[in-house]
């Protein structure tokens, strides 16, 4: 009988089969993701981040601003180096305020330069209304001090437009003609 048993026994089948490709296809996609994982936090653990280190050029904006001749005369002034364009142009502004060459209320609303080098500078109405030093020697100073500021710190200007509220002017009192874009006037500079 215990012949019998032991046919017997290995004749039945196992009630637990294990499906080794189901098995496979469930636990490989684990292990490769726990590799990758294991990998990824191994290479960064031994990195720091590195602090950033801000580098600030010191560079320099030439302005042109009259004397009492009506002649105008180069001065510089330091700014820091990662200045936008717009900002470059409000210290620029803000410059040729403090030398008198324009009205104190003037405001650079926007600039930008086109592709063939033209400087559009909108400022407020103030640039019509209030020209320091007034009439025609004032006029002059004021509108050459910003077409050679401008130009000597935007490289990539050729001439200067200038417009009040996104409109050419053609003339601030009467006596410069400023419709059209202007280049830069070594013949006002003072030798």
């Amino acid at each position: 009988m215990a012949k019998e048993e032991i046919r017997h026994h290995k004749a039945t089948p196992s009630r637990t089969q294990v499906n080794f490709k189901r098995l496979a296809i469930i636990c490989l996609p684990l292990v490769v993701a726990t590799v990758f994982i294991v990998l990824f936090i191994d290479h960064f653990s031994g990195t720091n981040p590195k602090p950033q280190i801000v580098i600030v050029e010191k560079n320099t904006i030439s302005l042109f601003l009259p004397t009492n001749g009506g002649k105008l005369v180069e001065q510089t002034v330091d700014i820091k180096g990662t200045e936008t364009h717009k900002e470059k142009g409000a210290k620029i502004l803000a410059e040729l305020k403090k030398g008198g060459a324009v009205p104190e209320k003037l405001a650079l609303q926007e600039l930008v330069t086109d592709s063939d080098g033209i400087m559009y500078l909108n400022f407020s109405k103030d640039l019509v209304t209030g020209v320091p030093g007034g009439g025609p020697v004032g006029e002059i100073a004021t509108v050459f001090s910003i077409v050679n500021s401008f130009l000597a710190n935007f490289r990539s200007a050729r001439k200067v437009q200038i417009l009040v509220d996104w409109q050419p002017v053609h003339t601030l009192h009467g006596i410069v003609y400023t419709y059209l874009p202007m280049e830069f006037n070594k013949t006002i500079m003072e030798d």
